[in-house]
């Protein structure tokens, strides 16, 4: 009977770079290399989840900066988020309820604040808003508690601790920040029935200032100030 020998047995098994046979190594990769993309695929799937599918309304439309439809353009007025000018439109997720369009609104004034759950100074200013909202939603004032970059599972939680009964949209990408030139946490927009921003503060709105101007903070009183500002029947004519 023939005997077969292997003179060179490391080259019956290929090895590897590290000296471990072929297979031994491809096997440990695979155990390594697997589970990762198994675990990859499930943090895809619940941020997809997680964005409510994409960044696309269920009518097709893109979230984010929209164009102020031209029947709401008063002219000799640019659309920016300036003061004197007409408020930029947006389309975005609201957290509870339908999409939230800004010219749904007009006709009615608007306290538009961006704010994020992370940010202290949006938590101390945020009982001033819901006061506001309470206080004038009979006069048809409109709080939006626009949110910056963040998830639903985030939001709602602290939403409702706060009592943010009043709509909350869900900028997740931050275009709409961006449209308004958001460069820090809180602002807030007063925007009057014809659509126009009459002011614009960056801080905390907060409930009493003592006579002091702590880093920009404003008394409630110059809240309702501002407020009634918007309010005015005169206001946009």
């Amino acid at each position: 009977m023939d005997h077969l020998s292997i003179d060179n047995p490391s080259a019956a098994a290929e090895s590897a770079p590290n000296g471990l046979p072929a297979r031994t190594a491809a096997g440990r990769l695979r155990r390594v290399v697997v589970p990762a993309l198994i675990i990859a695929a499930i943090i895809a799937v619940i941020w997809w989840i997680e964005r409510g599918g994409g960044d696309v309304s269920p009518s097709g439309e893109k979230y984010g900066p929209a164009p102020l439809p031209a029947s709401l353009v008063r002219p000799g007025l640019d659309v920016s988020a300036a003061e004197g000018s007409l408020a930029p439109d947006f389309l975005l997720e609201q957290l509870d309820g339908p999409d939230l369009r800004l010219s749904d609104y007009r006709g009615q004034p608007i306290v538009l604040n961006f704010w994020a759950t992370w940010c202290a100074p949006c938590r101390k200013e945020i009982p001033e808003l819901v006061q506001a909202y309470d206080r004038y939603s009979p006069d048809d004032l409109v709080v939006i508690g626009l949110n910056l970059q963040e998830g639903k599972s985030i939001v709602r939680p602290y939403a409702g601790d706060f009592g943010m009964d009043f709509p909350i949209a869900i900028d997740r990408d931050g275009e709409v920040g961006d449209e308004y030139r958001v460069i820090g946490l809180p602002t807030t927009f007063f925007i009057d029935r014809a659509g126009v921003v009459r002011s614009v503060f960056i801080g905390p709105l907060q409930a009493e200032s003592d006579g002091i101007d702590v880093q920009g903070a404003i008394a409630r009183t110059e809240l309702d100030q501002r407020i009634a500002q918007i309010l005015s029947p005169e206001a946009g004519d």
